[in-house]
């Protein structure tokens, strides 16, 4: 095999690479969306995942607004830890400062008091990973300055790669 061969073989396995990765992206959105906007659920579940974005700032120094927090959902939880729960149609992300029974009572890290009582069934689950910083990043990709020049950039990106790819073949033909 010659060095134009390997680098074709290791530029469709990127290519390909690449194509794949959007598509579970695009899949998984287009899941959330349906969730979201026409099983009109509350939260995303993807195999017992959900991901979510702080919208105050209530736990900060440990989760900033615009963070975005994996939790598990239904998972086992104990004091101490970060826990998402519905209550009036909100979903809030506090810490639990003390389970009694089917009583939990939450905090917010910056609050100064305890939240009101929830029960155990109100909790959706356990976060498992906190992602900080996005804000910056999440406001720049949901700038349509920024969507519009991304896509436009991809697609020459695909067709050049195609073109070149047709070149290539035209030229061991001949």
């Amino acid at each position: 095999m010659n060095h134009k061969e390997i680098l074709k073989i290791i530029k469709k396995v990127i290519v390909d690479l690449i194509i794949f990765v959007l598509s579970i992206i695009a899949i998984l959105v287009i899941w959330g969306f349906i969730q979201l906007n026409i099983q009109n659920k509350e939260y995303v579940n993807i195999f017992g995942y959900s991901i979510l974005s702080t919208e105050t700032g209530s736990m900060s120094p440990t989760i900033e607004v615009g963070d975005i927090i994996i939790i598990k959902i239904g998972d086992e939880i104990k004091e101490n830890d970060i826990i998402t729960y519905q209550q009036d149609n909100v979903l809030i992300t506090h810490r639990i400062e003390k389970i009694e029974g089917d009583t939990i009572i939450t905090k917010g890290d910056y609050n100064n008091i305890q939240d009101e009582p929830i029960k155990k069934d109100q909790v959706i689950g356990k976060a498992v990973c906190i992602i900080n910083n996005v804000q910056v990043w999440k406001q720049v990709f949901t700038d349509m300055h920024v969507i519009i020049p991304m896509i436009i950039t991809i697609i020459l990106f695909i067709v050049m790669i195609s073109y070149k790819e047709k070149i290539g073949e035209k030229k061991d033909v001949g």
